[in-house]
């Protein structure tokens, strides 16, 4: 008797670790945009115009069905423009959270695509959700660009290797691709 107890045990337990470990992998696919950049994003976004009161040319919005993780994506050009490094472009991008009790990490410079970025994440709370999000300021040879993931708390582990992926596959058109 013992031993079927056991043994139904193991099996519940076997059973339950295959459903954990056998997740599928997020399908990606690359969108290219206004002939400047382009991105691996989820299967599951789509482009929209819901996620800021205003459109403009140089802001591309993203949201998978249900709005349970977002993008926006800004790009400037740097010609004219008044902000000379990086790092201010990267300061003045995260100056005003419009979370409450924004904390944002220390950024780090990394290389991608031969391009200099800053990466870092906030946390905050929005319309009363705990929100966390990711956050890259890319510096290529002629614009600087903003892109910010973000999702609800409680999907963080969840969502945060596709938010990763995302902002890791940045890739400047004028580059030659590897």
């Amino acid at each position: 008797m013992r031993t079927r107890i056991i043994t139904r045990l193991v099996v519940f337990i076997s059973i339950g670790m295959v459903f954990i470990y056998c997740k599928k992998p997020t399908e990606f696919k690359e969108i290219e945009v206004n002939n400047l950049f382009s991105l691996q994003v989820p299967v599951y976004f789509h482009s929209t115009n819901e996620l800021l009161p205003f459109t403009a040319s140089n802001i591309q919005q993203y949201q998978d069905s249900v709005g349970k993780i977002c993008m926006l994506v800004f790009d400037t050009s740097r010609n004219g423009f008044e902000i000379g490094t990086l790092k201010t472009f990267y300061d003045s991008m995260v100056a005003n959270p419009v979370l409450d009790s924004a904390k944002i990490t220390s950024p780090v410079l990394a290389k991608l695509d031969n391009d200099s970025a800053y990466q870092s994440e906030i946390t905050g709370i929005h319309n009363n959700v705990r929100v966390f999000g990711e956050i890259e300021t890319i510096a290529t040879k002629e614009r600087y660009y903003y892109m910010l993931t973000w999702s609800s708390l409680d999907r963080r582990e969840e969502l945060k290797p596709d938010m990763y992926k995302i902002l890791t596959s940045f890739h400047d058109i004028s580059h030659l691709k590897k």
